[in-house]
């Protein structure tokens, strides 16, 4: 099933630049806490979009960008030892 796309929320910029993705968004998005995001400038002037780093790997993957494993976002995020 196709998920909907349209509003989920607001949020307020804090002083240290911060925001609280609304619980409504993030169970729509299945964001947890601790869960990395990517944040991009949207296609219009002030606008935002936020990924779960899996999904946008996905999206990568599905346009040719990341050929494999370790090309994606969440590799560049993975711990080293």
């Amino acid at each position: 099933m196709a998920q909907k796309t349209g509003f989920l929320g607001s949020a307020t910029v804090g002083t240290k630049g911060q925001i609280v993705i609304p619980a409504d968004a993030r169970e729509a998005m299945q964001i947890k806490e601790g869960d990395k995001v990517v944040v991009l400038r949207g296609p219009r002037e002030g606008s935002v979009l936020v990924f779960r780093v899996d999904s946008f790997d996905v999206l990568l993957q599905k346009a040719g960008i990341a050929d494999d494993e370790r090309t994606t976002v969440a590799a560049a995020h993975k711990p080293t030892r």
